[in-house]
């Protein structure tokens, strides 16, 4: 993935996700993107130039003119070792890092699926997988665009490898998408056993807290990307993504920063404690003042805080690792959140893989502790998450923006997959716990179906 030169024109700035409606039908686009406001930079991946995969613990590489199965010592990983090394060989051949900016920013887009964690703990799987999909997939493209949301310019960015491929294909769907037959896992007598199970697990001292999630299935007609755009408009979260990658189209909206990374200076924001916006200004305030006074909330947040302190000093610096804010309130359109700000500088000889290796999956989706959370998930939950709480992310040697993958879909072959859950505690009640999955329920089936 050798860049020979970067081809760099100034565009006309507009929003990203309207420039985007042009590619969203082609062969493995992407987008990332969030609220102007907020949201630095706005990046499309287009025209993309190798494909590498990893599926049932093989890695492929796909380009042009070929797809096959890598043949290095890591081409069938037997060890949680194998996927690290390999991945870090791909990453060190890259030098997006050579360039100057916009370049510099751009790198391999792709995500990792929440199963990962099997390549990094020795967890048993005993979840049902009701579809499939890779576990990793990371693309190169011949393509970018970048959008500099508070500079207000934009990007052309063509580049050329050492080693030419452009893979085409194109689909036509419908203009518009239907949702039909939403079902969740659980009813509310299954839901509030696991709450219970949860809570004896609490008692006996096994865990502090464990994220509990339950799948919703439907049939999904027409166009993904319609149902991202309406899902941007209704809140454009910071940390939003649309993959058209082949057969799975990924819809995400996130408001959750999982990592970013620039010239070694790590910073995670978990959040933990959520609250509707209100529907007059006083209402609002209440709202907020409500979410701030929260103990269980706060409790949660800084669990997860410290969790995850401990997972990035795993790779950083002595002493580099500080608690830039332990409590910060953020506003959405629909919510208000929680949410911390932890920093540290990486060791000069970690990798921005070794530093995903450390700290995934992220705390806030787990619970804490780690292990024994990410065993009573699997315990517990019904379906594997596949990309469900993994993460989305741009990577180069240098820089590296990821987030937690929830308030997302995943639709494939005519279906559609959602997930929601929340933190469960000892302060948990089952039956309102339940009650606040049913509304978070509610809150994604009326932003699908518009009903």
């Amino acid at each position: 993935m050798k860049i020979l030169d970067a081809k760099i024109s100034e565009i006309k700035f507009q929003n990203a996700t309207d420039f985007f409606e042009q590619f969203a039908q082609d062969y493995y686009t992407a987008l990332f993107t969030g609220d102007e406001v907020t949201s630095e930079y706005s990046l499309i991946g287009n025209k993309p130039h190798t494909i590498i995969r990893f599926a049932n613990n093989n890695f492929t590489i796909k380009t042009a003119n070929k797809q096959f199965t890598v043949e290095t010592e890591h081409s069938k990983c037997n060890n949680n070792d194998d996927f690290w090394k390999f991945t870090n060989e791909i990453l060190g051949k890259t030098n997006f890092h050579e360039f100057a900016f916009p370049v510099s920013i751009c790198g391999g887009m792709g995500y990792l699926s929440y199963e990962m964690l099997h390549q990094i703990e020795k967890i048993a799987k005993t979840t049902n997988a009701n579809y499939q999909m890779p576990d990793f997939e990371w693309i190169f493209y011949n393509q970018y665009f970048v959008f500099d949301n508070f500079a207000k310019k934009a990007y052309e960015i063509n580049l050329q490898y050492k080693n030419e491929s452009n893979i085409s294909k194109n689909e036509k769907v419908a203009d518009n998408f239907k949702v039909e037959k939403l079902l969740p896992e659980c009813n509310a007598k299954e839901y509030m056993q696991k709450v219970e199970r949860i809570r004896d697990y609490i008692f006996a001292g096994d865990v502090y807290e464990v994220n509990l999630s339950q799948q919703i299935c439907g049939d999904f007609m027409g166009n993904a990307f319609q149902l991202f755009k309406k899902l941007f408009a209704v809140n454009s979260a910071p940390f939003s993504t649309f993959l058209n990658f082949g057969e799975n189209k990924i819809v995400c909206n996130s408001p959750e920063l999982f990592l970013k990374c620039n010239n070694r200076k790590v910073e995670t924001r978990p959040i933990k404690g959520t609250i509707q916006r209100g529907e007059t200004p006083k209402e609002d305030e209440e709202n907020k003042i409500k979410l701030l006074n929260s103990r269980k909330d706060e409790a949660e947040l800084f669990m997860i805080i410290d969790l995850l302190r401990n997972d990035i000093g795993k790779v950083c610096e002595y002493g580099s690792v500080k608690v830039m804010e332990a409590k910060r309130l953020e506003r959405f359109k629909n919510v208000h959140h929680l949410v911390g700000v932890i920093e540290g500088k990486l060791r000069e000889n970690i990798s921005y893989f070794d530093l995903l290796r450390a700290t995934f999956p992220g705390g806030s989706i787990t619970g804490c502790p780690k292990i024994r959370c990410m065993e009573i998930i699997d315990e517990l939950e019904t379906y594997a998450r596949n990309l469900y709480t993994g993460t989305i992310f741009i990577m180069n040697q240098t820089s590296l923006i990821s987030n937690i993958v929830i308030r997302s879909a995943i639709i494939q072959s005519g279906k559609i997959y959602l997930n929601s859950g929340g933190a469960i505690t000892i302060d948990s009640n089952p039956k309102s716990e339940f009650e606040e999955t049913e509304h978070k329920l509610k809150n994604i089936i009326e932003a699908v179906m518009g009903s």
